[in-house]
């Protein structure tokens, strides 16, 4: 079976500090695998990397059995290849279906104006209210910027899904957010479609435990470890790297 993503001996550096060092991964079409690790481990340098904002400076990124090591970040997301930030990446003075329809129409290549966000066809908007109801998202006229910062996470897991990701890359979805938001960001989690390989970044130990499969454990630009849940949560390096020997 070709992988969905494979990146063979990632190496980048900053000037004289090497960030990442032959960092070597492999998902299937469908798996939930996580990558955790300490700050400055090189996690989302690691995202930038397979998403495009950043170039190796050594190895190769395979997506579908296609070398996209040199491609263009807008050009590997339509082919599927998508992520999420850290921070929500919105137009804050949309709804959230105006958000969610304006992805839907980049990927039909159906022309909207962004000024007047008049003329999205039937098709566009009927998607994007499916897709808000998937996640379990509000849909209220307010802008973006008015809503509660789970729900704002919400929508960019609706704009996500909009693109029909082959794989998505997950930085911290997390971050931010507030015990009550987390069963929020576990059901949007569980709408994923099942056969989207699923990269996820985080250092929300629950989540990761919850939802991964396999996890990849990154340590001073490298992998230092990598086997289900129930393996890392017992490997006693990763608890004196990450999880603290009292984990």
């Amino acid at each position: 079976m070709t992988a969905a993503l494979d990146l063979s001996g990632l190496h980048i550096r900053f000037g004289g500090l090497v960030v990442l060092d032959g960092v070597s991964l492999a998902l299937q079409p469908g798996d939930r695998h996580a990558v955790i690790g300490p700050n400055g481990a090189g996690k989302t340098t690691l995202v930038n990397l397979v998403t495009g904002s950043l170039r190796p400076q050594r190895g190769r990124i395979s997506f579908a059995g296609q070398d996209v090591t040199r491609l263009k970040p807008h050009r590997r997301a339509r082919l599927g290849l998508v992520r999420t930030f850290q921070i929500t990446s919105l137009f804050a003075s949309f709804s959230a279906l105006e958000n969610v329809a304006l992805a839907v129409a980049e990927r039909e290549r159906v022309g909207v104006s962004l000024r007047t966000r008049r003329g999205f066809p039937s098709a566009v908007a009927d998607e994007a209210e499916a897709l808000g109801r998937r996640v379990g998202l509000d849909p209220g006229s307010a802008p973006v910027r008015e809503l509660a910062y789970g729900q704002q996470r919400l929508v960019e897991f609706a704009v996500a899904l909009a693109l029909r990701p082959r794989v998505l890359l997950l930085d911290e979805p997390a971050a931010g957010l507030s015990p009550s938001d987390h069963e929020l960001l576990l059901g949007a989690l569980d709408a994923l479609p099942p056969e989207a390989a699923v990269l996820l970044i985080e250092h929300d130990m629950g989540l990761v435990f919850r939802f991964a499969r396999r996890v990849s454990v990154l340590a001073g630009g490298a992998v230092v470890a990598e086997g289900t849940p129930e393996e890392i949560g017992r490997d006693q390096r990763v608890r004196e790297i990450y999880l603290g020997t009292r984990a």
